[in-house]
Formats: structure tokens, sequence, C-alpha cells
């Protein structure tokens, strides 16, 4: 699946969809996004339902964005985080550092094709 990164903005809220690998290759995207969205005075959040694969570049990422819009006042959480996403936050000890919601609509994926 090819890398993509969509934001809207809807109410006090900018939410992002990323589907995808994040890993090293789509870093240097993905922060100069976030550099835009949190110079916005919203929360971000964080679409993870179609991200099929994140290595460590993925959780500085999400660290650098968490850490950018505690500094504007703003939150950041992750929506319906795949199985990769949770994994690889488990493994780095980072789960709890991130607030979550579930869309009951629209399960999240393991990552793997349907």
């Amino acid at each position: 699946m090819e890398f993509t990164c969509t934001a809207r903005q809807a109410e006090q809220q900018i939410v992002v969809t990323v589907t995808g690998e994040i890993d090293l290759a789509v870093y240097p995207r993905l922060r100069a996004e976030a550099e835009i969205w949190a110079g916005k005075d919203a929360d971000v959040i964080l679409d993870c339902r179609q991200v099929t694969f994140m290595d460590s570049m993925g959780v500085r990422f999400l660290v650098q964005v968490r850490q950018m819009l505690n500094d504007t006042g703003h939150t950041i959480s992750l929506a319906n985080p795949s199985k990769p996403v949770m994994r690889v936050l488990e493994l780095a000890g980072l789960r709890d550092l991130f607030a979550y919601t579930h869309d009951e609509r629209e399960p999240a994926t393991d990552g793997a094709a349907s």
C-alpha cells in the first residue's frame, strides 16, 4: 500500500488520515506536514487504521508531534490504531503516552490486505 497523508479541519480538531508505511522514507514529508498542523489552533486526531507498518522513525514522529502540540496547548489522539502501530508503541514502552479513540463503525485493521 502506498503511503498517503491527508488532513482536514473539523471544528477545533484537525483529522489526519495516514495510510501505508510510516518509516524513514516518509518521515521528512510527515514531519513537514506536522509542522503545519502544529501551527494551527487545534487538537490533532491521527487516524492510523490503515497504517500497515511503523518503525522507530514512526515512533519518533509521533513523539515529536505530541511535543509540538503540547508546546502550543493542544493534544494528539491516535484513532483506530492498527496492530502494527500498537505493537511498535508497546515495544517502545510508549503505549500510555498517547490517548486513543475508536470508531466502532470502522474497525481497526491489522495492516493485512482484505
